[in-house]
């Protein structure tokens, strides 16, 4: 069984690399323009000028957001769907992007975004054989069993 995992966490990062590999060459290699952007930049516009400090933005900085924005979502994405595959489904679920966010360090900004799914028996059964990174098996904090309480103003972490 072991052996097993090991080659099953090899699989997955192997698909990884894969997927980072052509993103950095397609990167590289193509001209973006806004057609081709699937996140609208006027939303990206607004959320950064969300900080008072930002006053003005230049153009190609919406887009550059836009295509990283793309990019992060595609990777977790496709680290929920190998969790989806692993588990023989055919449907991404929430505990999917539950089990993504714990692959990496990379995404441990989420921990405290992205709800853990504790009543789904096949989430237990996941954390208990996982082939990702353990070392975020049993993160639990009162922040995602319970939000900061509302007090009237405005709660943006800024």
């Amino acid at each position: 069984m072991d052996s097993d995992h090991r080659s099953l966490k090899n699989k997955t990062k192997a698909i990884i690399e894969n997927f980072w590999i052509r993103s950095l060459h397609k990167a590289d290699t193509e001209i973006w323009t806004y057609k081709d952007l699937q996140l609208p930049l006027a939303r990206i516009k607004r959320l950064m000028k969300v900080e008072e400090e930002v006053k003005m933005v230049a153009s190609e900085v919406p887009i550059l957001f836009s295509k990283v924005a793309e990019m992060f979502i595609e990777e977790l994405t496709l680290r929920a769907w190998i969790n989806t595959e692993e588990n023989k489904r055919r449907i991404l679920q929430k505990n999917d992007i539950s089990a993504a966010v714990k692959t990496s360090d990379v995404y441990d900004f989420l921990i405290f975004i992205v709800p853990r799914n504790e009543l789904d028996p096949s989430y237990t059964a996941y954390e208990e054989t996982s082939t990702f990174d353990e070392s975020m098996k049993g993160f639990e904090t009162d922040f995602i069993k319970r939000p900061p309480p509302f007090n009237g103003k405005n709660n943006n972490l800024s």
